[in-house]
């Protein structure tokens, strides 16, 4: 079964990696937006893969095991500072994410 998709959590991960363009770790998201840390490595694993970037460290199966940084992509900040959310929003409709 598909979980569905709350706009308000993508909403709230999203302005939290606006705001911190550098990226933050996964468990500062998570206090941060107060979303439980397995919805937020779901949202950022399925929903806004696209427009993550990932810098950590991998295993062997290719999961990331210590510090994990997520940021959004240099593109995805600049469409939001001139569009606000709505633009992220429209891109992920057409991507199928959400």
């Amino acid at each position: 079964m598909v979980r569905p998709q709350d706009k308000k959590k993508i909403s709230k991960l999203l302005k939290i990696l606006i705001k911190h363009p550098e990226g933050l770790w996964l468990r500062q998201i998570s206090k941060d937006t107060k979303i439980a840390p397995s919805t937020v490595h779901y949202y950022v694993n399925q929903t806004l893969s696209e427009i993550i970037e990932n810098i950590g460290v991998k295993d062997k199966k290719g999961k990331y095991f210590g510090l994990r940084i997520i940021r959004l992509k240099p593109k995805i900040i600049e469409n939001a500072e001139k569009g606000g959310l709505d633009n992220i929003f429209h891109f992920l409709k057409l991507s199928k994410k959400i």
